[in-house]
């Protein structure tokens, strides 16, 4: 067991997860067990921010839903935006922490843009970073790929509103096997050689905000101009949100809230990810949770 408990707190700390040292053995089962929630994804409507502005958690821990004005008319979180709204924005760097839920918010996102692209000559080139180890397979998925070559020849001698856009997703930049400073290095560098066509080019860019090169934002601004790169970060759930995912795998919310607050395990419960691990842990234990405080968990 003590194996299976080092084992699984370094597969985690690999990811990026949670790599707490006070995971107790009589927890570890949370982790080492495999859960099995709905793979169902649950139209949460997720928000963003410039992390330079601050959002609001309200008096019970959930995200403040900024589509709900208190009484008076105030919204406490007035600068929460949808990726609706930051989705004409030609390049975007779309930051979260561990757990908040990056990935699935992002192949929601590219799953309705396909849908919009369906009867255009538009194109989705969607690359995982995690899966790639080398310079030259870093090159080959992207700048050398089927979808990006055919953007790249057909751009060339027509009008801006002739050609087709190539939609680059590239997400896990921070679970990317290579330096970080290597892979902004090759991105940067392998765009500015189109630089003069990215008008028709959109490029969304997944990371850990703790770990984004410096160096990414300042060469994107140049690349694509400084109004048309944005940062955003991806922020919490709101309480309406962990109501739906419990309801779609059967739980009584309001119980199962009310333990998760008992318990003082909110701020586990507004991450997709960790939301997940306790709503498996309800289940199993007969709709109850571990009567630990949250370092008691980790």
């Amino acid at each position: 067991m003590a194996n299976l408990i080092r084992q699984r707190k370094a597969h985690l700390s690999g990811l990026g997860g949670f790599p707490h040292e006070r995971l107790h053995q009589d927890n570890a089962y949370l982790f080492c067990k495999p859960y099995s929630m709905s793979n169902q994804t649950y139209n949460w409507q997720r928000f963003w921010c410039s992390p330079s502005e601050r959002f609001d958690l309200g008096y019970d821990g959930y995200l403040c839903d900024p589509d709900v004005k208190s009484v008076n008319g105030y919204n406490p979180n007035p600068k929460l935006v949808t990726f609706r709204e930051i989705s004409e924005i030609p390049c975007l760097i779309l930051l979260g922490e561990p757990g908040i839920g990056k990935t699935q918010a992002i192949e929601e996102e590219e799953k309705k843009l396909r849908a919009e692209l369906k009867n255009t000559d538009d194109e989705i080139l969607s690359l995982n970073l995690r899966s790639v180890s080398t310079e030259d397979q870093l090159n080959k998925k992207l700048f050398e790929s089927p979808k990006f070559t055919r953007w790249q020849s057909g751009s060339h001698g027509l009008s801006a509103t002739l050609r087709e856009r190539l939609h680059i997703f590239l997400d896990s930049l921070d679970e990317c096997l290579l330096r970080l400073e290597t892979v902004a290095a090759i991105l940067v560098d392998g765009l500015k050689d189109y630089k003069e066509h990215v008008n028709c080019l959109t490029l969304r860019i997944a990371c850990r905000p703790a770990v984004l090169p410096s160096v990414l934002e300042s060469e994107l601004k140049e690349i694509f101009g400084e109004d048309s790169l944005g940062i955003y970060q991806l922020v919490p759930l709101r309480r309406k949100d962990v109501v739906k995912a419990a309801e779609a795998n059967g739980i009584a919310p309001e119980s199962f809230l009310e333990e998760v607050s008992i318990k003082n395990l909110v701020p586990l419960a507004i991450k997709p990810i960790t939301l997940n691990f306790l709503m498996k842990n309800y289940s199993d234990r007969g709709q109850s949770l571990e009567n630990k405080r949250m370092c008691g968990l980790f």
